[in-house]
């Protein structure tokens, strides 16, 4: 597929990895040329988010029941009909994109997460001011897109959660945002939630992969011992 071809009015989901960590960003398509799409200007905590030379961008944007990936796009700023919006642009064509192939890791660990609520007030510099609530839940499963939790904190669909998780390689830190929902009736919690990741260390994956090897060697192991007690 093509930039061109993409339609107006369509989300457009921006990956980026700068400095350690991966951003995520959905936003508008508005406009769109032969090699170049625009979007809805991009936005953190009320300001403007501001691309460099160093970042490692991507695109992603659904099309006819199939998602398509643009890697290492060029990122810029431009003008669409007097308002400032954001630009990418690359010259090759867009690569079928399976979100499923993210393996997804059991974890079922106890965690002390973030609820973060914000102020219509900003500090100094014009950021939004945060205030962090924190509540237990068991974090149920992860993947380098999101991850499943379950809790007793009732929260809203699009609450921005938090939470940091100690590993063998360090404190992974992990921020998004909650797209589903459910009650829980058989488990000792009330609610189950999905949540997108918005923005997370890039270390995640390498532990995630670790952590699978490792699940992977202990059921083989014990599938051998089955076998040979037979």
């Amino acid at each position: 597929m093509q930039i061109k071809e993409m339609l107006v009015g369509k989300m457009l989901e921006i990956l980026v990895d700068r400095e350690g960590y991966h951003y995520r960003f959905v936003s508008k398509v508005e406009g769109t040329a032969e090699n170049a799409v625009a979007v809805t200007l991009i936005a953190a905590q009320g300001r403007m988010f501001h691309f460099v030379e160093t970042d490692d961008v991507s695109i992603i944007y659904r099309g006819n029941e199939r998602m398509w990936k643009w890697e290492h796009v060029k990122a810029g700023l431009a003008r669409l009909d007097g308002a400032p919006v954001h630009t990418f642009s690359s010259k090759n064509p867009g690569q079928v994109y399976n979100r499923r192939e993210s393996f997804r890791v059991q974890i079922g660990e106890s965690l002390l997460m973030n609820k973060i609520v914000t102020s219509d007030k900003t500090d100094e510099n014009g950021d939004v001011l945060e205030k962090m609530v924190k509540f237990e839940a068991l974090l149920a499963d992860l993947s380098v897109n999101g991850a499943g939790l379950y809790t007793n904190e009732e929260m809203e669909i699009g609450t921005t959660i938090s939470f940091e998780m100690p590993t063998n390689i360090g404190i992974l830190s992990c921020r998004g945002e909650l797209v589903r929902k459910s009650s829980v009736s058989n488990k000792p919690f009330q609610y189950f939630y999905g949540c997108d990741f918005t923005v997370i260390r890039k270390d995640l994956e390498r532990y995630l992969f670790e952590r699978q090897r490792l699940m992977l060697q202990k059921e083989r192991g014990s599938e051998n011992v089955r076998l040979k007690n037979r």
